[in-house]
């Protein structure tokens, strides 16, 4: 049955490249100052770091090799939608190529072959879809990020179907993914991960641990030696080390992957801010069970959405199921963020609603501006940052926005808040400008914001790919590039805003030690409780210490020291946060004095006693105590005070076990 599938989508994708008359194809229409490659094979863009972005293929061989320049600029980016349609069969892409983009290589259905090589780091939404000759890819284990439908994954979309319930024409697409499609590369790395989400075929290369280069499941100071000791050509490598050792996915292990590890090691990032890890973003329990309330426009709402009889499907929906929230949506297709003259209760703006607030919320959504745009709606100015007044123009979009930041801000400070503005839309040319607009509006109020336009190439860039991820419109024969279908919602809109409440929550957590520089002798324990603020209800903590030969954690964070030197001993919760302290451990004193013996003082007199330690690597973690409090009373710094007539004796004791001691005479 798959092969006969296979064999249909064959013939109807072919038949789509043939006959369909596609404007705008590929995706050099997205950028402006195209140039186009000495060879004439390619149109490019220069980025601001010299390197080169191509943004389509003119040429008609089959068998393609990416050069690693064009015209003197490094390639590092293959741009969205750059191979669309394309008859090539066998594709090589060189080292310097960092980033595969968005449908990159869409409908390429003769590919048979992808050769990828070290250095790869991304690899986009979609990049490889509909690539139906292809069977498997080999991915080089620089590659951190594997998108949605990137390999393995045929999409086909049926248009003008009859929707009976609603009278009208409509799209529906068909997914098929091939199962027998195989991802070869290494356990351990995203190549593994999106094999197994996707439930494709995996061949296991071998296994690597980005960090533990020594494999012995702890990354820690003896990894850094390793890699010393490797540098000044003490020391070998394997393979699998080296991969190990490559934590900054640039196919070469040097400083800057040893720079990494010691940031990591000395608490100053966390076990997710390495970059093979950087995609993977940390989950909280904040939101659960929570109530959730979302304003916005038909994006909000979804229309288009509701085939077949089927409930309307957005964003909210998304978020609501994922963390079991109970869902507000208050949303009205044609509505606008600006306050609008003459419109009907049910059609009033964004603003209006939001500001019609009354029930209490833990996570309040809002988003709009494609109705500001369409309806060419006064833009207006951000007020000065200062001008916190609560009076502004609601009837231009910067006004209508600084206006919800406000009444958010004073009404609902405690609550999780998010502004999402929306996709891209081609040949929108003022969209940029109102986009603008309200994000330096929201940047004033430092209220969180999620621009899809910018996360993600998500657009609609052809007929094709309209009709593929939008809603369907009759009179144009396409998606009308401005509704995304259930599937756009479920796997680009909702994944983008879930990531970005989640770092909001995480900004929101912090983990902090009363003591950030701890010193004691070889053979003692320490543990340090750390206070915890943040979102999660339960936290689990993981405890690591950078070097386990001088000090190691338990579970719990208790410390027992082994041997004399720093180390680093680190917490990191659950939902991302982390913070560390520095352990100085030295050798435990074999012998102790105090700068006076005996000492005679007058009541209400003070005296500060000093210990003296034969060895300066000696740890001086002392207590002091006195025979006789009611005669004299001493600090934990060593600080005496007479309080009544008599003697005492003020005892000094190491922590090795060793003493001296001063007696007073108090007149």
């Amino acid at each position: 049955m798959k092969r006969y599938l296979s064999i249909i989508l064959s013939v109807i994708l072919a038949a789509s490249v043939l006959f369909a008359v596609i404007p705008d194809a590929n995706g050099a229409e997205l950028y402006e100052n195209k140039k186009l490659s000495s060879d004439e094979l390619y149109e490019y863009v220069s980025a601001n770091d010299g390197t080169a972005k191509i943004v389509s293929y003119r040429g008609d061989s089959s068998d393609v090799q990416i050069p690693s320049e064009i015209d003197g600029n490094p390639v590092s980016e293959i741009g969205t939608g750059a191979f669309y349609n394309s008859f090539i069969e066998t594709i090589e892409i060189p080292s310097s190529v960092k980033t595969i983009g968005w449908w990159a290589f869409f409908n390429c259905s003769n590919l048979k072959s992808v050769k990828l090589e070290s250095g790869l780091r991304q690899i986009m939404f979609g990049a490889f879809i509909n690539c139906i000759s292809l069977k498997g890819v080999d991915i080089p284990s620089t590659v951190y990020d594997i998108q949605t439908d990137a390999f393995g994954v045929s999409l086909m979309s049926e248009t003008d179907l009859d929707d009976t319930t609603e009278k009208r024409k409509v799209s529906l697409q068909n997914y098929y993914n091939d199962n027998e499609f195989e991802i070869s590369g290494y356990e351990g790395t995203c190549a593994h991960t999106y094999a197994e989400q996707s439930m494709l075929t995996f061949k296991s290369k071998g296994k690597i641990s980005f960090g533990d280069i020594n494999k012995d499941n702890e990354i820690n100071n003896k990894d850094i030696v390793l890699l010393r000791n490797y540098f000044a050509g003490f020391q070998k490598l394997s393979t699998e080390q080296k991969l190990s050792a490559d934590v900054n996915c640039n196919g070469a292990v040097d400083e800057d992957d040893i720079t990494q590890i010691m940031n990591y090691l000395e608490g100053k990032c966390a076990y997710r801010d390495l970059l093979p890890f950087s995609a993977n973003y940390v989950k909280t329990n904040v939101y659960y069970a929570k109530k959730l309330y979302c304003a916005g426009d038909s994006i909000c709402k979804g229309s288009g959405t509701d085939l077949f009889g089927e409930s309307l499907y957005s964003y909210p929906n998304y978020i609501s199921s994922l963390y079991g929230m109970k869902l507000k949506k208050d949303s009205y297709g044609g509505i606008t963020l600006a306050k609008q003259k003459d419109k009907k209760d049910k059609e009033k703006s964004v603003l209006e609603r939001v500001k019609a607030m009354k029930d209490r919320y833990d996570l309040i959504i809002v988003e709009g501006g494609f109705n500001d745009l369409f309806f060419k709606t006064k833009i207006g100015k951000v007020t000065d940052k200062s001008d916190k007044s609560g009076k502004y123009d609601e009837y231009t979009v910067a006004g209508a926005v600084e206006s919800i930041c406000y009444f958010l801000e004073k009404n609902y400070k405690s609550s999780y808040k998010l502004f999402v503005l929306g996709h891209k839309k081609i040949n929108e040319s003022r969209q940029e400008e109102y986009w603008s607009i309200i994000r330096k509006a929201l940047e004033k109020w430092d209220f969180p914001y999620v621009d899809i336009s910018q996360e993600c190439d998500f657009c609609n860039l052809n007929d094709e790919i309209s009709t593929d991820y939008f809603s369907y419109r009759e009179s144009d024969k396409t998606g009308d590039g401005i509704h995304p279908t259930t599937y756009a919602y479920q796997h680009i809109y909702g994944p983008i805003i879930d990531k970005k409440l989640n770092e909001i929550a995480v900004e929101d957590s912090s983990i902090s030690f009363n003591s950030k520089e701890i010193d004691l002798a070889m053979g003692e324990s320490y543990s340090q409780i750390p206070s915890y603020r943040g979102s999660n209800y339960f936290v689990n903590y993981t405890w690591s210490s950078s070097e386990p030969d001088i000090a190691k954690t338990d579970d719990f964070g208790k410390v027992k020291t082994f041997g004399v030197g720093t180390a680093y001993i680190k917490v990191e919760a659950d939902d991302g946060s982390y913070s560390s302290y520095r352990l100085n451990v030295k050798y435990p004193p074999t012998s102790l004095y105090l700068s006076e013996k005996t000492l005679d003082m007058k009541v209400g007199d003070t005296h500060k006693l000093r210990e003296i330690l034969i060895s300066t690597q000696a740890s001086n973690r002392n207590t002091f105590i006195s025979t006789n409090p009611s005669v004299i009373s001493v600090s934990v710094d060593g600080t005496v005070k007479a309080r009544g007539s008599g003697k005492a004796k003020v005892i000094c004791k190491a922590c090795s076990g060793v003493t001296a001691e001063c007696e007073i005479t108090v007149k």
